[in-house]
């Protein structure tokens, strides 16, 4: 009998508390989402070259051609006028250049986000492979000045790359 009572208390102390009435701030909601982000553009009025991405401690390995087309006969990087792969905090970084920061915003954005779309739907061992037969993903990207940099993983390292720039 005992036991039956317990569970009866048990029960009714556990419904009451949680059916508490408490009122949720809509707004305190909203702030603690966190938004995932997959590119980020900053210092628009700058133009960068190679030699500014090196002094700031990427590190350059090879170059890609900027005239590669797809299956269809397109650019695969319109307006690039050069694209270098190298390293960023042991990731992997790729550098597109264009003629100024309009033009990176236009064609290298539209290039940059293909190329994120593609690493989504890769193939099973995971990255695109490249003109050259290169296996790369890039996850995000940032637009600084007049070049696209796109980042093997998260965010983070190619912002903390440009701003590294200045």
């Amino acid at each position: 009998m005992w036991k039956s009572f317990y569970i009866a208390i048990s029960l009714v102390f556990f419904i009451i508390g949680c059916s508490g009435n408490q009122e949720v701030d809509e707004n305190e909601f909203l702030d603690s989402e966190v938004e995932f982000r997959y590119s980020h553009v900053q210092n628009p009025d700058s133009l960068y070259s190679l030699d500014d991405f090196l002094n700031a401690g990427w590190k350059k390995s090879k170059s890609f051609i900027v005239d590669g087309v797809d299956k269809e006969g397109n650019k695969i990087t319109p307006d690039a006028l050069e694209i270098w792969y190298g390293f960023f905090n042991r990731k992997d970084i790729e550098i597109r250049f264009y003629s100024d920061h309009s033009v990176a915003l236009d064609s290298g954005v539209k290039s940059a986000e293909t190329a994120v779309k593609r690493a989504v739907n890769a193939n099973s061992k995971g990255g695109i492979i490249t003109s050259t037969n290169n296996r790369v993903s890039y996850q995000s990207y940032v637009v600084a000045g007049n070049a696209v940099i796109l980042c093997q993983d998260l965010l983070n390292n190619c912002v903390d790359l440009a701003s590294k720039l200045d």
